[in-house]
């Protein structure tokens, strides 16, 4: 985790606090929101993170457990942290749009913060690993009377990519139709595997194919990414991204399923050196059909 948590996550930590000290107290959420005259579904976004802790609200809970200075003066201190401008992305995001349902998930701030992030994709090559020209052609495609939008959403992406560079905390598992699907022609196409390619070739990422040859598998219908975060206090996430955006699950049985199925998804995929010649195939053939 980074060394400056982002307000997403400083929130989910004090959630996942509150959590442990209202089951000290062998307490019910909607024991605690009567005794407060709060809502049961204040108490649970305030414990899931959802929901940033006001400097009243975080005074009455201290005082309801009981909590001693040192560790009261620290949760007053997360909370306002907490409270910080989560994302200046939010206020450039035309409204209703995709990217800003994206942004205002918290994903983006949760990824910074990941000490580890997994990705399966069986559709298109995932955002961290694409080429500017590749995701342009995508997001046209997505977005294509809001040139605006998908600018921000480029630059967001490509300062994504920028963080993740320095790191190299990252694995995909992608499907081989993301190979074989055309965005944006031939060329772009050449040039996006080869740049996969050599992120390979370098040890930048952890990428690995599963061919058709594989049949069905248990991630065909999905898109996925796994963040483990590491820092005290605060849960591993999973995204689940679809039509109606980004989904979040961070149960311990829930980020546990898709672990599970994450392991699948490796016995399914070929090897290192046979994921490269599947990529560089393709590449190869994208290259001569745009000559």
């Amino acid at each position: 985790m980074t060394d400056d948590p982002t307000p997403t996550t400083l929130r989910r930590q004090l959630g996942a606090q509150l959590r442990e000290l209202r089951q000290a107290k062998g307490k019910t959420a909607a024991e605690v929101a009567r005794d407060l005259q709060f809502s049961v579904s204040k108490i649970s976004r305030m414990e899931s993170g959802a929901r940033a802790v006001s400097e009243p609200d975080i005074a009455a809970l201290i005082a309801y457990y009981g909590v001693a200075h040192e560790l009261a003066e620290a949760l007053v201190e997360t909370a306002r942290a907490g409270r910080r401008r989560r994302d200046a992305w939010v206020d450039v995001a035309s409204t209703g749009s995709d990217f800003q349902k994206f942004v205002q998930s918290g994903f983006v701030e949760l990824e910074r913060d990941a000490d580890f992030i997994r990705e399966f994709n069986s559709g298109v090559v995932p955002g961290l690993l694409q080429t500017k020209r590749y995701m342009q052609a995508m997001m046209d495609a997505a977005e294509p009377t809001r040139q605006d939008v998908v600018d921000k959403a480029i630059e967001l992406r490509l300062s994504r990519q920028g963080r993740l560079a320095q790191t190299g905390r990252y694995s995909v598992i992608i499907d081989e139709a993301a190979l074989a699907r055309v965005v944006g022609g031939a060329s772009v196409m050449a040039e996006q595997l080869g740049a996969l390619g050599k992120r390979m070739d370098t040890g930048a990422v952890d990428a690995r194919i599963i061919p058709f040859t594989s049949g069905f598998h248990p991630g065909l219908n999905s898109v996925f990414i796994a963040l483990t975060m590491g820092g005290p206090g605060v849960p591993d996430a999973v995204f689940i991204e679809g039509l109606i955006g980004f989904q979040k699950f961070d149960g311990a049985d829930e980020v546990a399923r898709f672990e599970h199925v994450w392991q699948e998804l490796l016995t399914c995929a070929a090897s290192e050196s046979q994921s490269r010649a599947l990529v560089e195939a393709r590449r190869s053939a994208y290259e001569g059909s745009s000559r």
